[in-house]
């Protein structure tokens, strides 16, 4: 009880004569014992006289949730159109391989072979950008972090740079592909023949349409670090286009020819 006395007894001759105070090794009452929590408390402003230190615990705690909430953020909007592109690949390639196990058509194998081949490809050319986006990411952290305490003028560029796209609408992105690729492989396994080499010549042609209008979108209005693969890809997508385009005319004339 002394001990205590003299603590408070120094603190408050110290205040008076204007000397710096030493800490005391005892936890003092309120006194958090988190160091990480002593910080941020140190941060606010002091208590106000009948003030309770809930309070202060209460601010800790909202910052440390808004911390963790930043962390788990979603991907980058470079980041998810990647992903997206990624996984469209990957179901190009699943179905181009299903062509090649279930067709007998030699043309048609051909050209899910290149199909596989070339969208494989392009993954691999989607990755090592990503790798290297990752290692920019991290020589430049510390600048990003500076230019988070700027004002609004470096606040504004900082917000742009780390737009965000929300982790329910990836999630709901990637199991819409991975339900039409389930979905197309099934319709596909309906067919034998040549009426599944139309079939998958057909739904090809869907597909690579719309992949030519999301790459023609990306080139144009995306990230500028992504339109010169899109402009690459979007060569490679207009060939198997146009590829299985030709050859399903090759396949219905030849029907209509096999009828008459």
């Amino acid at each position: 009880m002394s001990k205590i006395r003299f603590t408070f007894a120094s603190l408050a001759i110290a205040g008076i004569c204007g000397l710096p105070t030493v800490q005391a090794q005892q936890t003092l009452p309120g006194q958090a014992t988190d160091p990480a929590q002593n910080e941020l408390l140190r941060d606010q402003p002091a208590t106000q006289p009948g003030q309770s230190q809930n309070n202060q615990r209460d601010r800790y705690e909202a910052r440390r949730v808004s911390t963790d909430s930043r962390n788990q953020q979603g991907p980058t909007v470079k980041e998810a159109i990647v992903q997206k592109l990624e996984k469209a690949n990957k179901a190009e390639v699943e179905l181009a391989n299903f062509a090649m196990q279930r067709t007998d058509n030699q043309e048609v194998k051909q050209l899910a072979q290149t199909i596989a081949q070339d969208h494989e490809s392009c993954n691999q050319k989607l990755k090592q950008m990503a790798g290297q986006h990752h290692q920019n990411g991290q020589s430049h952290q510390g600048q990003q972090n500076r230019a988070v305490n700027n004002h609004q003028a470096g606040q504004t560029a900082t917000s742009r740079q780390q737009a965000t796209v929300p982790m329910e609408l990836c999630q709901i992105a990637e199991q819409a592909c991975d339900n039409a690729l389930q979905m197309t492989k099934e319709m596909l396994g309906n067919h034998e023949g040549q009426d599944f080499d139309m079939a998958f010549l057909g739904q090809q042609c869907v597909a690579h349409t719309m992949m030519l209008a999301e790459l023609k979108a990306i080139e144009s209005t995306g990230p500028q670090e992504l339109q010169q693969v899109a402009q690459e890809a979007s060569q490679k997508v207009k060939q198997h286009l146009d590829h299985c385009k030709q050859l399903a005319k090759k396949l219905e004339d030849d029907r209509k020819n096999n009828r008459s």
